[in-house]
């Protein structure tokens, strides 16, 4: 591989077993499941009782002769559902604008039976007007860091967040999801 693109530490199909996306750092053998370049920003978050249960560096190689989404985007999944994704994406919409960037609060019925899950994720992707150059990344994930090391540490249980996803009338319906999906994601 080129040193011009950031290396993958995860398959290209990424959400096919949770195991591959699961990355609690309680686990010192899942360190190696993140990519090298987003290692600090995930355990920083992990630090602050913030939970990603799936990310990629993005910045991997693609064709360079498509004319739109040239670069591998990024992301960062959150579950339980955080609010951090906003606070990225509120925090670098107009700080960097190499990137376009993304926050969505996503429920998904996963096969549809009963592999659903509720997260936030945030996403960031290289402008198709810029060729790809590593400084780009490091000047990203530095702003990244930055934002987060300015966060307060997660809510004891995100009931806050979930209540303000589902209303109060289904937060129990929400809870019984991030219930079900967390334990099929800390299933060995």
């Amino acid at each position: 591989m080129s040193d011009d693109f950031l290396p993958r530490a995860h398959s290209k199909r990424l959400g096919e077993l949770e195991r591959s996306n699961w990355k609690s750092l309680r686990d010192g053998r899942n360190i190696h499941r993140i990519d090298p370049a987003i290692r600090e920003i995930v355990s920083l978050l992990n630090n602050k009782g913030y939970r990603t249960f799936s990310s990629c560096s993005g910045g991997h190689p693609t064709n360079p002769r498509w004319k739109v989404n040239r670069h591998e985007s990024g992301y960062l999944a959150f579950s339980p559902p955080s609010n951090v994704a906003f606070a990225l994406y509120l925090g670098l919409r107009k700080k960097n604008r190499d990137f376009t960037v993304e926050a969505q609060a996503v429920i998904d019925d996963g096969d549809g039976g009963d592999r659903e899950t509720v997260c936030t994720r945030f996403y960031w992707q290289l402008s198709d007007r810029k060729k790809h150059k590593l400084e780009h990344y490091h000047k990203l994930f530095s702003q990244m860091r930055e934002i987060i090391e300015g966060l307060p540490r997660a809510p004891g249980n995100g009931n806050e967040v979930l209540t303000g996803l589902f209303g109060k009338g289904n937060l129990q319906t929400g809870l019984r999801i991030v219930k079900g999906q967390m334990k099929r994601f800390t299933a060995n």
